[in-house]
């Protein structure tokens, strides 16, 4: 669990709800967890909440996949209806063009459940979740781990794969730029997240989806172009396959990712994904320009450019750092204001005067 006393008091239920589910379960105990689709993000959830302590079930529909569940001892439903009723948060964890399909349904299933998703792009999940769920909608919390591995499927499941991981929160589907809407989806839903250790940064569906274009979605296409161009002729072929190192296998790892999935993705987001490739191309076209040139200053700028850049992110990123108290009173709008600012949260809880408690994560460089 993190450090940020993550959701010990009693959380809060969906605005309007008692105190007890209509099951007449308190609504301040720990969270039962539904996983819906058992791949690699969410067989790794279910196996990193599990190990958590948390009441956990699964739901698939692939035999295999159940039959995993069945090994591990952790009961599993066949449809995310079923898993709805069982649960108090479900975790859809299933393909972006089948997301809010399956949201939908799993909010109609019951009219306590909270439900969140994992889905790589946003925008498009909540817009379609609102058209079918409309009354439904305020019940879920759109989100994206940051984390994934090359394979794929329940068996690349792994308990430690989003310890700790970063992940994109978005305001409840209803009101997806936090204006009116209360954090109350997200106080219940935020003790799930604790226990995978989650860092949250809090952001719109539109600022999340422009931002895993550049981070995420263009570079997976980057990827697939330099390792044309290394594997290839006229550029390359098995000379370069055998004198590759380990610049190559770095800015080629993600390449080996399923093509199917990923062509979703980038059908989902793809304003914003040819947005960050026609920048990236004319960062390149200016650097081959200067190459051909003979334009040495113009090499080493556009070089230095790219290091503090790199620098930069790694520290955003990855850098060094410690938490510090965290208190609200402005809830979405302030959640929102420090994701802007790039202000990763965790540990977020009622403080019993109305507003948020939490920690937010300060960065020492």
């Amino acid at each position: 669990m993190s450090g940020g006393a993550p959701g010990d008091g009693a959380t809060p239920g969906v605005a309007g709800a008692s105190a007890r589910r209509a099951d007449g379960r308190p609504s301040g105990a720990a969270p039962r967890v539904g996983v819906v689709g058992l791949g690699l993000i969410g067989g790794s959830a279910l196996l990193g909440l599990r190990a958590a302590g948390l009441v956990v079930r699964g739901c698939d529909r692939d035999e295999a996949a159940r039959a995993w569940c069945d090994a591990l001892g952790v009961p599993c439903d066949r449809t995310p209806e079923d898993a709805a009723r069982a649960v108090d948060v479900l975790l859809v964890c299933v393909p972006p063009h089948a997301t809010a399909a399956v949201v939908a349904a799993a909010l109609a299933a019951d009219p306590d459940v909270a439900v969140v998703d994992v889905a790589s792009v946003k925008a498009p999940v909540v817009d379609e979740l609102r058209t079918r769920a409309p009354e439904d909608a305020g019940r879920f919390l759109p989100a994206h781990p940051l984390a994934g591995a090359e394979s794929s499927g329940h068996e690349a499941a792994r308990e430690d794969l989003l310890r700790g991981a970063t992940w994109a929160v978005c305001p409840p589907a209803d009101d997806p730029d936090g204006a009116v809407d209360t954090t109350a989806v997200l106080l219940r839903v935020s003790p799930v997240l604790d226990a995978l250790d989650a860092r949250l940064l809090v952001c719109t569906p539109d600022e999340h989806d422009r931002a895993l274009a550049a981070t995420s979605h263009a570079p997976h296409v980057v990827a697939g172009a330099v390792a044309e161009v290394a594997g290839d002729a006229p550029t390359g072929g098995p000379v370069a396959a055998v004198l590759s190192g380990g610049a190559l296998r770095d800015v080629t790892r993600v390449a080996a990712a399923p093509a199917g999935l990923w062509a979703e993705i980038l059908r989902a987001n793809a304003d914003r994904t040819a947005d960050a490739l026609e920048a990236t191309a004319d960062r390149l076209r200016a650097a081959a320009e200067a190459l051909r040139a003979g334009d040495h200053d113009a090499v080493v700028a556009g070089w230095e450019r790219g290091v503090a850049a790199h620098d930069r992110l790694a520290t955003a990123r990855w850098g060094t750092a410690t938490w510090e108290p965290l208190t609200l009173d402005d809830g979405w709008e302030g959640l929102l204001g420090l994701g802007a600012a790039g202000v990763v949260v965790r540990g977020l809880r009622a403080d019993g005067r109305g507003g948020i408690a939490g920690e937010r994560w300060a960065a020492a460089g």
